[in-house]
């Protein structure tokens, strides 16, 4: 395995100073979020963070975002659909300055106002759009399961994913444990299987039925022993990359003490 840390734990507001920090620490990778206002837009500040990955000697797994979540890809609103769309396209053309091969999208959002067979026809049309570009620069997009109320089980996000196939590369990005307060993440990648492109690490509470649940692996219920037997029962072994907040306090303790648990996790 392959260890990486999303930009969401970065103890730094610089993408370069995080990137020498992780180096430091013993990471083999950076995971960048692509945000409404921040510095990826830009071409020339992303080719000048793509320099200083590589002198550092890291990687990028993926880029990832949050905008999905506001230009959700499932909208009834077409404007909101395509703001979508193109945030999904600028990731793509990230990832291959990055050499990254993969992108995070949010499929769909279903809520009051988006019915769930209208997400999942809406966001099956805007997945496959975004496919259709991957194939162009060889990036994979990869679904990721979160808390959007969609793709619910493991045999409906198989199918989702096989469907996007259809138009390029598509994949899964697991999530650990965002599954874990509904199900069990083990039974998930056995079902997933090779539909895992990436991995996303994080631990959850049982005991604690909201977003204040969300841990630092070891820290929670999820069972990392049977999580990493399904990995190797499916052939994962690649990249797993945690996606959880810095500390209160002296954050920048938090990358060096997650990238331990890790390595004792998979090893």
């Amino acid at each position: 395995m392959r260890f990486a840390l999303n930009q969401m734990g970065f103890p730094e507001q610089r993408l370069d100073v995080n990137v020498d920090l992780l180096a430091a620490t013993g990471y083999d990778g950076i995971e960048p979020n692509l945000t409404a206002d921040g510095p990826l837009w830009d071409d020339e500040a992303v080719d000048e963070l793509a320099d200083r990955i590589d002198a550092a000697g890291l990687d990028v797994p993926a880029v990832s975002t949050t905008l999905h979540w506001e230009r959700t890809l499932s909208s009834p609103d077409e404007e909101t659909r395509a703001a979508g769309i193109e945030a999904g396209e600028r990731m793509i053309a990230l990832a291959d300055t990055f050499d990254a091969g993969a992108v995070l999208i949010v499929p769909a959002v279903v809520d009051e106002e988006t019915r769930y067979d209208d997400a999942y026809e809406r966001a099956l049309e805007s997945v496959r759009r975004l496919a259709s570009v991957g194939a162009e620069y060889d990036v994979t997009v990869c679904v990721e399961n979160v808390w959007n109320d969609f793709l619910l089980s493991p045999l409906e996000f198989a199918e989702f994913v096989d469907e996007a196939s259809t138009a390029g590369p598509v994949g899964a990005y697991f999530d650990v444990g965002n599954v874990r307060r509904f199900g069990r993440p083990e039974q998930w990648i056995r079902i997933l299987g090779d539909q895992i492109e990436r991995v996303h690490v994080k631990d959850f509470r049982t005991d604690v039925d909201t977003i204040d649940g969300f841990t630092y692996p070891l820290e929670g219920d999820v069972d990392w022993s049977a999580v990493v037997d399904a990995l190797v029962a499916v052939g994962y072994d690649d990249w797993v990359t945690a996606e959880v907040p810095p500390y209160r306090t002296a954050p920048e303790r938090m990358p060096p003490r997650v990238r331990s648990d890790l390595e004792h996790i998979f090893a």
